[in-house]
């Protein structure tokens, strides 16, 4: 999360689903993930993120990847009682990726990558889907210059509904 999508043409392997696609490409045969973070130390933001890819045929590969954030229990506080002692309540932040990748020469790599999201609060949603492409290009004598370009998150603009929304 510190390098803010720098390495975008560099990402090699199932890291590149999230950083730019065209980098899943290097998968050499299948490749598992699995993170825990806890972010933020003492907030209770716990991401869990869990990865898949798999080389299929001469130069393809396809991948699945989930995350799924936790923020805790919040506390219910109303106008009527703003310190709370209501109850608590769950938020729900879950990402499914499916996305294949492909080197179509030994210098030029590119790939896509389809987006579930679905966002939750108690008595409101939104849920949407996102297109994410990138594409590597590698050349030099030793393959030490790399230029990548990634376009993320395309897609309708996500909306909440539900009751929750009503005051």
């Amino acid at each position: 999360s510190g390098f803010g999508s720098a390495n975008i043409a560099a990402v090699r392997g199932l890291e590149g689903q999230f950083l730019n696609v065209a980098g899943t490409a290097f998968t050499k045969k299948t490749e598992l993930i699995f993170a825990h973070t806890n972010y933020l130390k003492g907030s209770d933001i716990n991401i869990n993120s869990f990865g898949f890819s798999q080389k299929v045929g001469a130069s393809g590969v396809l991948a699945l990847g989930f995350m799924s954030m936790n923020f805790g229990d919040i506390e219910v506080t109303t106008t009527e009682m703003p310190e709370g002692g209501l109850g608590k309540y769950p938020i729900s932040f879950m990402n499914v990726a499916l996305s294949y990748a492909k080197g179509f020469t030994d210098h030029i790599y590119g790939g896509m990558c389809m987006r579930a999201i679905n966002q939750a609060i108690p008595d409101a949603k939104a849920g949407g889907v996102a297109l994410d492409a990138g594409i590597q290009y590698v050349a030099g004598k030793q393959n030490n210059v790399k230029f990548g370009i990634t376009l993320k998150n395309v897609g309708p603009t996500m909306q909440f509904r539900g009751d929750g929304l009503s005051i």
